[in-house]
């Protein structure tokens, strides 16, 4: 049922929680895409040695030129020259629901880009600390206002793309490579020609692993926010 769908999930120390994910969604019948940062924690190995892989599973081990942007374009590549049909874009931590993810794959079928939020009517966040919640709510105001954007939610990475959109999309001129990168892919859609929709998603703080979220990537997404701004 699903198999014209390619799931790029970005790895870096995630082999705490990439066995259990591949599970669930190969029972789905999904074909899965991992693209690992060189996790020192050997994610890689537990993705390579799974029962799956060749077959529903798929792997990118990258030595060189990391980050989330980065992979993530490499999924984009793999996802475009195998001709899938739809590119799923989400976390590999269950912080992105199953039961969300089907819905939005319903969805799929009608939109260009389906974008899981936290920030639409319905859309909520559960494990957060408080002082994270605002954070996560006034970027995104931030950037919807920089970016004149419809999207409520501009920094999920929960997505599902059409293989005609992300075709459309000019990658090798995307200078950011941490969250900003999915404001920027979303600022560079053109409105016109692709149908966007939002679907409220319960996004669940992780349980195992750490968070990938630091200084230095928040204020490297400020800059290339402004970035945005001054180049209109």
């Amino acid at each position: 049922m699903f198999n014209n769908y390619l799931i790029l999930i970005p790895t870096y120390n995630e082999s705490g929680n990439i066995k259990n994910l591949i599970n669930k969604l190969v029972e789905y019948g999904f074909h899965v895409l991992v693209v690992d940062d060189n996790s020192p924690d050997n994610t890689f190995d537990i993705v390579k040695n799974h029962k799956s892989y060749g077959e529903n599973l798929f792997g990118i081990l990258r030595t060189k030129n990391k980050g989330y942007g980065k992979s993530v374009v490499e999924g984009f590549k793999y996802g475009v020259e195998k001709n899938y049909e739809y590119i799923v874009q989400m976390d590999s931590d269950f912080s992105h629901r199953i039961e969300d993810l089907l819905n939005m794959c319903r969805l799929s079928r009608k939109y260009d880009l389906v974008v899981g939020s936290r920030y639409t009517s319905g859309g909520k966040i559960i494990g957060w600390a408080f002082h994270r919640k605002l954070l996560s709510k006034y970027a995104n105001l931030f950037a919807k206002s920089i970016t004149k954007s419809n999207i409520n939610d501009l920094t999920t990475g929960f997505r599902i793309y059409s293989k005609n959109l992300v075709r459309s999309i000019d990658f090798q001129n995307i200078e950011s490579n941490g969250y900003s990168f999915l404001v920027e892919i979303i600022h560079r859609i053109n409105k016109d020609n692709f149908k966007i929709t939002e679907y409220p998603i319960t996004f669940i703080d992780r349980e195992i692993g750490e968070s990938k979220m630091s200084l230095k990537i928040i204020f490297e997404s400020i800059i290339n926010l402004l970035k945005i701004f001054f180049s209109k």
